[in-house]
């Protein structure tokens, strides 16, 4: 009997498969990681975030946003992003901007009449909020968010945020 030789048998086949399930590993993790994410529904829903917290904070309406008289200070919305602290367009990163978001503050009595809009970015991308079937990757990303702060006095105010995130470029393949 030559034991030696069934060793070396057992071996071999050992060894093939060791390298069929260390490739089937590789194989799936290298497929797994090499898509991107789509992130850009996170992204409106940050955006968003971070201007309602920069419009109101516990309820409460800024105050360099509105004056003791009621008044919105111009101020303020003329210099929106730096007062927030938002940069949607970052020097050299995008040839075309990728963002876009639209503030409407609403009295309470009144809902359907805007007395203030703040926006920026590229208002092309607000078209693409309105189609209702998005079977296409290539489109924006858009969040909506609402929610009511009190002003001065006895004011209170319905704010209306849209957040559209194009960026198809990074995130969709």
């Amino acid at each position: 009997m030559n034991k030696k030789a069934d060793g070396k048998i057992i071996s071999i086949y050992w060894f093939i498969i060791l390298v069929v399930v260390a490739g089937g590993v590789f194989l799936m993790v290298s497929l797994y990681y090499s898509s991107p994410y789509d992130v850009r529904d996170i992204e409106a829903d940050l955006l968003s975030e971070k201007i309602a917290n920069c419009i109101s904070y516990q309820g409460d309406l800024n105050s360099n946003l509105i004056s003791d008289a009621g008044i919105f200070k111009e101020a303020f919305i003329d210099h929106f992003l730096d007062e927030c602290d938002i940069n949607i367009n970052p020097v050299g990163q995008w040839e075309k901007p990728q963002y876009y978001f639209e503030v409407n503050f609403y009295k309470f009595e009144d809902s359907r009449a805007i007395i203030l809009n703040i926006s920026e970015g590229d208002i092309n991308f607000k078209s693409d909020c309105e189609i209702k079937d998005k079977k296409y990757e290539n489109l924006v990303v858009c969040s909506k968010k609402e929610f009511y702060t009190r002003g001065f006095g006895e004011n209170v105010y319905l704010i209306k945020i849209l957040s559209v995130v194009r960026k198809t470029e990074q995130n969709v393949k």
